[in-house]
């Protein structure tokens, strides 16, 4: 069976808008990070209301990576005069890998160092009474690096300690797959089947793959939706926009007011956050692509490093921390100092890593002329 869509692309300012939304969420979740490592051991207070906007920002990067995939289908279909599972594979690939094998390093390295630069000589922070620090030590762990790597952390694996943001990453490559199967089936059903029953059997333990499943696929609907019908239905989703509006109000609220549920993925009251304000989120991007809503596009010449920096800006964070724990504890005015170097720092080494490995056409070049040196030999 042939696909057929007709290619409806994303506007230059459509396309500046959602760049600011997702460098504006990495530099979040980049904040959120400093004030939970660095800050807070001094502070004492105020993660609450911070963990709502760095989880807000992982979710936006949700629903931008499933519409963004949607898209890439789309394009890939129309190219292709059907939908190529090898360019689907490659492309993910050549995207996700470059900053991640990147990270991956960056664990080792700063893992090997830590016991020439922190106080207690050995990879273990310091223990100070009265403190609470968000790790106790930095270590690379293979089976968890590995795991990292072939996107079974939080699967088969733990993710890495020093590097808790991988979380979602290995969740999102998962969807990934899902969503190959999907448009697999009607031309080739066996490996659609296949590629189902393995996502089914890596995931089937992890149940924040399932409850937030419906966030990474809102974005991958609303990609199709585009694509037949570029202006949307800006009523539909304005009265969607003002729903979740509400909810997510009532989210926030029973995380502050109310009594825990339970135990369990599914009872957690932050988890119901992060399900609702994804699909607030879904409704706002999809006001932006029918022209009902609009965002600045202040921060989309940030947008090139984000996926970069989401990924390396922990390591880097948590050495800082380690180095630094005994000159900052205590001291409102150094802390903020430190986690000011450590944005700082977090940023610049962001950039200069993104600017390879982020950079799309250098990357193809390198896999064209590794692909050539391979099949000549």
């Amino acid at each position: 069976m042939k696909w057929k869509l007709t290619l409806s692309r994303i506007t230059p300012d459509q396309s500046q808008q959602l760049d600011s939304i997702r460098a504006l969420s990495a530099l979040v979740v980049l904040l959120g990070h400093t004030n939970q490592t660095i800050l807070l051991p001094t502070l004492k207070a105020g993660s609450v209301f911070v963990g709502f906007f760095t989880q807000l920002s992982v979710m936006v990067f949700f629903v931008l990576s499933g519409f963004l995939i949607g898209k890439s289908v789309c394009n890939n279909i129309a190219k292709n005069l059907g939908f190529s599972i090898g360019q689907y594979a490659r492309d993910r690939a050549l995207r996700l890998y470059p900053p991640l094998v990147v990270a991956i390093i960056l664990i080792a390295l700063l893992a090997a160092l830590a016991p020439l630069v922190f106080p207690s000589g050995t990879q273990q922070l310091l223990s100070i009474p009265g403190a609470k620090f968000v790790r106790a030590e930095f270590t690379a762990i293979a089976k968890q690096l590995f795991g990292a790597l072939v996107f079974l952390n939080e699967f088969k694996t733990t993710t890495p300690t020093a590097n808790g943001p991988l979380w979602s990453l290995s969740i999102e490559a998962w969807y990934y797959v899902v969503a190959a199967a999907l448009f697999l089936w009607p031309s080739r059903k066996a490996a659609a089947i296949a590629l189902l029953v393995v996502t089914v059997i890596v995931t089937r333990k992890n149940q924040l793959f399932y409850m937030l499943a419906p966030i990474w696929f809102s974005g991958f609907a609303l990609a199709f939706m585009h694509q037949r019908t570029p202006q949307m239905n800006n009523k539909l989703f304005g009265w969607l926009f003002v729903l979740f509006t509400a909810a997510v109000a009532l989210a926030v609220a029973l995380v502050l007011f109310a009594e825990p549920l339970g135990n369990g993925i599914w009872l957690d009251r932050m988890n119901h956050f992060r399900l609702i304000s994804g699909l607030w989120f879904a409704s706002f991007m999809a006001l932006i692509m029918g022209g009902g809503a609009r965002f600045p596009a202040l921060f989309h010449n940030q947008a090139g490093y984000s996926y970069t920096l989401y990924v390396i800006h922990f390591p880097i964070m948590l050495f800082i921390l380690g180095a630094t724990q005994q000159y900052i504890y205590g001291s409102v005015a150094r802390s903020i100092i430190v986690g000011a170097l450590t944005i700082a720092i977090s940023i610049a080494a962001a950039k200069l890593i993104a600017h390879y490995a982020e950079n799309k056409q250098l990357i193809r070049s390198l896999a064209l002329n590794t692909k050539r040196l391979v099949t000549s030999k």
